[in-house]
């Protein structure tokens, strides 16, 4: 009894034409030409990304390099800014000029060697009526004892 019931629901060819929709050369012209640009588009994105990722690494390595050249450490280069050439070359002036202002000429150089050596070749006055017990004396001053 439940054989004959399962045998008339199993009726290959009842199904075969319910839902089923046909498509013609044009539609899957146009399907396999959607899909092609899809991927094609995605590839191309991939590439892309590729290249600006390279272009990037590029970018810093020449930057590392110049701060080398420089005589700058390298590891400043995260302090940088490095968006593009331009404004990376701009921080690194910026660094130059701030350098230079702090660095003394040779004419402060050479003046400030010569007080230097006048400082150390003077004469030096201690007290010599009261002993000495290695700087304590300042510190009891200072607390009042």
């Amino acid at each position: 009894m439940n054989t004959e019931h399962l045998n008339q629901n199993i009726d290959p060819a009842a199904n075969q034409g319910a839902g089923e929709k046909t498509f013609t050369q044009d539609d899957v012209n146009r399907i396999v030409q959607d899909r092609l640009a899809k991927d094609r588009a995605k590839s191309s994105e991939e590439i892309t990304k590729r290249e600006q990722e390279l272009l990037q690494r590029e970018f810093r390595l020449d930057s590392r390099q110049k701060l080398i050249d420089r005589g700058y450490p390298e590891n400043i280069l995260d302090a940088l800014n490095c968006s593009s050439e331009e404004a990376f070359n701009k921080a690194l002036d910026i660094i130059d000029g701030l350098i230079k202002e702090r660095t003394p000429s040779e004419a402060e150089r050479a003046d400030m060697e010569a007080r230097m050596k006048a400082a150390a070749s003077a004469p030096k006055f201690t007290d010599k009526s009261e002993p000495r017990r290695a700087g304590t004396d300042l510190i009891r001053q200072a607390m009042n004892l």
